[in-house]
């Protein structure tokens, strides 16, 4: 009997992943690429980029734009 849903997740986690560690670092390339990338949206916005054409030069979309300048995660 579990007493608490993350007891019944990690349960099933450890029946999923049996003999194999968890990850401390990413799984994918993604994730320094991005970082990069949103420093350099975030200095381009300081030197006065506009969020339109951060957007189209980045391929992201206005929101994300924002969610980055802000600091939010999506």
């Amino acid at each position: 009997m579990f007493f608490s849903v993350t007891d019944a997740v990690a349960y099933i986690l450890s029946l999923l992943y049996q003999g194999n560690p968890y990850s401390k670092l990413p799984l994918s390339d993604h994730t320094p690429y991005e970082r990069e990338r949103n420093a350099e949206i975030r200095a381009r916005y300081k030197q006065g980029w506009s969020v339109p054409d951060l957007a189209r030069e980045y391929g992201v979309s206005k929101a994300r734009v924002y969610q980055i300048i802000k600091g939010k995660r999506k």
